[in-house]
């Protein structure tokens, strides 16, 4: 049978190749959540071990390496960002290493299993096929980027033993930074797609130009009053004989006010809790994924600079001085290409954000328009008033650990400080 589990089964079998598997992903091939089950595997719990003293120990050699023969033939304006990009890098990997304990496959696919259940019903099958497809074709174009961006690293050096351990780490260091980061993507964008359920289920409650019908009708009665004379007053009661006047202007107000709207409370009360599982959702991609996503802007930002700076003023960086003219050149290229992708690996983050937290902010929209269509039964009121109540205490914010919060002003700041850095930098040279 389709679930959850089965669908996000590629990511978590690729996921233990790095350590980033200690746990079961869950019960695959059933729709029954697997909350209970903490047993580990003693082998991958062993691996992630092997692997978080196998970083930390490349960290220490790689840093003790490039101490001892690169920095003393460069500047310190050159030195700084090479050590941040360093401790950056391996902060990554380490954090990385340590929150896969927390189980964050398992606590995801056992919450989303229990909103798939109201949200998907019939189409349950179909949207787990599609998820599965989705995360099978984001990990091959990881895998083949990943390959040739590698390929055009390793070409043309020399090898020695001490480049080989160095390139291995760098190889691994890599992989586990760019899963968890696919993790991520992943679980945004199914937090947004059953965001985006709960909002269309929502939405199919209003009733179609209510709005635009009632504003009319009380703009035309609003008119007529005006110009109505004192012995024409309108009273509005509960009953029809309260109407005084019959002036066609006010059946369709008498015909809104009559109408009473009938909402499933059952249902309302099912979203409502399903709202409340998704929130918790975003508070374990937060707590989870904070430290990671926070050390992951700070590589691009810091690699952003660096490398645009190099490629602007190559001919006058000590690490291509001897450089003839076809390997500068190439030089250029390649450290513009790496630039970009560390501002694609940004984008990807905050709009992956704010798309989801736009969906999380319709919610409100929706409610509130809900009990705008006065007059509704008096406990599906109560539930909508319960479900605005609580979407008025939710934080649907995403935060890189609490540092900043995670929006589209976050690429403007980034650009914008990025630019004033590389300007900096080329008026000191």
């Amino acid at each position: 049978m389709s679930c959850i589990y089965s669908a996000l089964k590629p990511l978590h079998v690729v996921s233990k190749l790095p350590g980033l598997a200690p746990c079961s992903g869950g019960k695959s091939g059933t729709t029954i959540p697997d909350i209970t089950g903490k047993t580990s595997f003693r082998f991958s719990v062993l691996y992630n071990h092997m692997m978080f003293a196998y970083m930390l120990g490349w960290f220490i050699f790689d840093m003790t390496l490039e101490a001892i023969y690169r920095y003393p033939k460069l500047s310190s304006r050159n030195i700084i960002p090479i050590i941040i990009r360093s401790c950056t890098f391996a902060g990554i990997c380490l954090s990385t290493l340590i929150l896969c304990h927390r189980r964050s496959l398992r606590v995801f696919c056992s919450k989303i299993s229990l909103v798939d259940k109201v949200l998907l019903g019939e189409k349950a099958s179909s949207a787990y096929a599609t998820t599965k497809l989705i995360v099978i074709i984001k990990i091959l174009v990881v895998f083949v980027s990943a390959c040739m961006i590698t390929l055009c690293d390793i070409s043309g050096r020399r090898i020695y033993f001490t480049s080989v351990v160095r390139m291995s780490g760098c190889i691994i260091g890599g992989s586990i930074a760019t899963l968890m980061l696919v993790q991520y993507l992943i679980f945004v964008w199914i937090l947004k797609s059953r965001l985006a359920k709960l909002n269309t289920q929502l939405s199919a409650m209003l009733i179609s130009n209510f709005e635009e019908e009632s504003l009319e009708t009380f703009v035309s009665v609003l008119e007529h009053s005006s110009k109505a004379n004192s012995t024409d007053t309108v009273l509005f009661g509960s009953k029809s004989e309260n109407l005084k006047m019959l002036d066609p202007l006010f059946f369709p107000v008498r015909k809104i006010r009559n109408q009473l709207f009938h909402h499933d409370r059952q249902h309302i009360r099912a979203l409502r809790q399903i709202h409340g599982v998704l929130c918790d959702v975003i508070q374990m991609i937060n707590s989870n994924y904070g430290i990671p996503i926070l050390l992951i802007i700070s590589y691009a930002f810091v690699s952003f600079v660096m490398f645009t700076f190099l490629a602007m003023d190559s001919r006058h960086v000590d690490s291509m001085a001897d450089c003839d003219d076809e390997t500068s050149c190439g030089g250029v290229i390649m450290n513009f290409c790496i630039s970009c992708t560390c501002m694609i690996k940004v984008m990807g983050v905050v709009m992956s954000y704010h798309t989801t937290s736009s969906e999380a902010a319709y919610t409100s929209t929706v409610v509130q328009k809900l009990i705008s269509q006065m007059p509704v039964r008096a406990d599906s009121l109560a539930e909508l008033q319960l479900f605005s109540q609580q979407l008025w205490n939710t934080d649907f914010s995403f935060t890189a650990f609490g540092f900043f919060a995670i929006n589209l002003n976050l690429l403007c700041s980034v650009a914008g400080t990025a630019t004033t850095y590389i300007v900096v930098l080329l008026q000191l040279k």
